[in-house]
Parts: C-alpha cells; structure tokens; sequence
C-alpha cells in the first residue's frame, strides 16, 4: 500500500521536480560562465571596490 501511494506521488510531481532539476542546472552553468569569463575586463572601479590600489 505504501509502495503504491509512494509511486502515485511521484507520478503527480515528476515534472515538477525535473523542472526544478533543469533550472538548477541552468542556474550553475549561469554561475561557472561567470566565473570563467576573463577577468581583465576590469576597470579601475571594479578594482577600487575589490581593495586593490594602483600605487605599488
């Protein structure tokens, strides 16, 4: 009974979950694009908010 229940339950949200699964998965692959985008397009802003002075 319970293993028939069970099942029912995953019928009914199945799509829900993959939904879920593939916007995580976008989400992280958005997240390592990022990460490896070159990272001498910085400006001096962007270098002044990150603490880095242009005085050596």
């Amino acid at each position: 009974m319970i293993d028939e229940m069970w099942m029912r339950g995953w019928a009914e949200n199945h799509g829900r979950f993959s939904a879920d699964l593939d916007r995580g998965f976008a989400s992280l692959t958005t997240a390592i694009a990022r990460l490896r985008r070159p990272r001498d397009t910085r400006g001096p802003d962007s270098r002044r908010r990150s603490g880095i002075s242009g005085i050596c």
